[in-house]
């Protein structure tokens, strides 16, 4: 694929990888516009990396060799391709593409919570901050409202785009409403408005040095 995507693409970048993780952590630093992406790979489903990886990329285009295709894949990539490939199908793909407005990281980003026994779906920034308490998490909104979830913090952040930030081992919050950094002992961040939330030192100076 590598090969026939650089024919097809001579002015891209083209990068193949073998490994889950690698490719991973390389779409979280490197934002690509588009992935191709096989559904069943060593130790890994395409479908769940697919899901880890969404905001961190542009398009998803899967590659199986089973038509079998499930509803909630389709959710996830705007394309699919049986194998084995050719050239021909791989351009057809490609036309598909580039006829889409590209998908953006964090656009229009929504979470769905369970909220006085109904799921919501909320717009990421409808979210000011989470703390978390053991087994439960407190899911701040920018309205005010607070609401205590039967969620780990970590099943937030696995799914949360990097419009947010970990400020404390138990305290995750939107990067756009920090208002304030405030190192010391102890230190804290103020929000837009007006809240103050504990934050570890180690990650402060992490936070500032991203700004």
């Amino acid at each position: 694929m590598v090969f026939l995507l650089e024919k097809l693409l001579p002015h891209a970048e083209v990068i193949g990888f073998t490994q889950h993780l690698d490719f991973e952590v390389w779409c979280q630093h490197n934002v690509p516009e588009l992935v191709f992406l096989d559904m069943e790979m060593p130790h890994a489903m395409g479908l769940d990396v697919a899901k880890r990886i969404q905001t961190y990329v542009g398009n998803i285009v899967f590659v199986t060799a089973h038509s079998d295709y499930s509803l909630e894949a389709f959710e996830t990539a705007v394309d699919y391709i049986l194998k084995p490939i050719t050239p021909k199908r791989l351009q057809q793909s490609l036309t598909k593409v580039e006829s889409l407005i590209p998908l953006k990281a964090r656009q229009d980003q929504k979470i769905k919570l369970l909220l006085k026994g109904t799921f919501h779906e909320l717009l990421e920034t409808d979210i000011s901050f989470l703390r978390g308490q053991r087994n439960y998490t407190e899911v701040v909104l920018t309205n005010g409202e607070h609401h205590l979830i039967a969620r780990t913090l970590k099943s937030f952040t696995d799914v949360l785009s990097d419009a947010f930030v970990r400020i404390h081992k138990s305290i995750v919050v939107q990067r756009a409403l920090i208002a304030s950094v405030r190192p010391g002992n102890p230190s804290y961040i103020v929000l837009t408005d007006g809240t103050q939330l504990d934050a570890a030192k180690a990650r402060l100076n992490a936070l500032e040095n991203d700004a």
